[in-house]
């Protein structure tokens, strides 16, 4: 298992501020995809996005030792 801590780089859908941060578990070590980050923000912060097209260029992706 592989944790990353996906943090947003701009307001997203007027609900992800810029600055908001999660951590995603993957099973893989390539980075997060872009469902799995907003399952991330909607399971840890209750922030549900829709009808908004996101991608993972929105977001900078850390991985965590």
């Amino acid at each position: 298992m592989y944790a990353f801590k996906v943090t947003a780089k701009q307001n997203i859908g007027g609900k992800i501020a810029k600055g908001m941060s999660v951590q995603v578990v993957e099973k893989s070590s390539s980075s997060p995809s872009t469902k799995s980050i907003l399952e991330a923000f909607k399971n840890q912060l209750g922030i549900e996005v829709k009808g908004v097209e996101v991608s993972t260029s929105y977001f900078t992706v850390e991985k965590l030792k």
